[in-house]
């Protein structure tokens, strides 16, 4: 998401980070990996609960779609960090408007998983495009 966050504001939109755990770890992981994004930590799962999101399974915590993911991260220079809150949690990326609508929601199928980022930046641009032309 940091490397987005121009074209994001640009639409009129702010990102903010949600995980489990307690302030200190969102500003560690978010203050060294995505130091313009609002980061918040919620020491329980409601956040995630409000969001429809899970604990992952077996598969979906270690299997070879896991591990593949995993090899491309650290293909690309990244690496696991400390785990803080519930590693079996799985995550998702929402695009939700001023009025609170989410126009576009990514669920997680295993760890690992991530939204092509295009389709979030189109689903920001459909927003936009609404919003300037209502």
């Amino acid at each position: 998401m940091e490397q987005h966050t121009e074209q994001i504001t640009s639409a009129g939109l702010r990102i903010a980070a949600v995980g489990l755990g307690e302030p200190k770890h969102a500003q560690r992981y978010c203050g060294s990996l995505a130091p313009s994004i609002a980061c918040y930590a919620n020491k329980t799962k409601e956040a995630y609960k409000a969001f429809g999101l899970d604990r992952g399974n077996l598969l979906q915590l270690m299997g070879p779609q896991v591990f593949a993911a995993g090899a491309r991260a650290i293909a690309r220079g990244y690496t696991q960090r400390e785990i803080t809150g519930d590693a079996l949690m799985l995550g998702g990326v929402f695009v939700i408007d001023q009025e609170g609508i989410i126009r576009y929601a990514h669920y997680d199928a295993h760890a690992g998983d991530h939204p092509d980022f295009a389709e979030v930046l189109r689903a920001v641009k459909d927003w936009k495009d609404a919003r300037n032309t209502a």
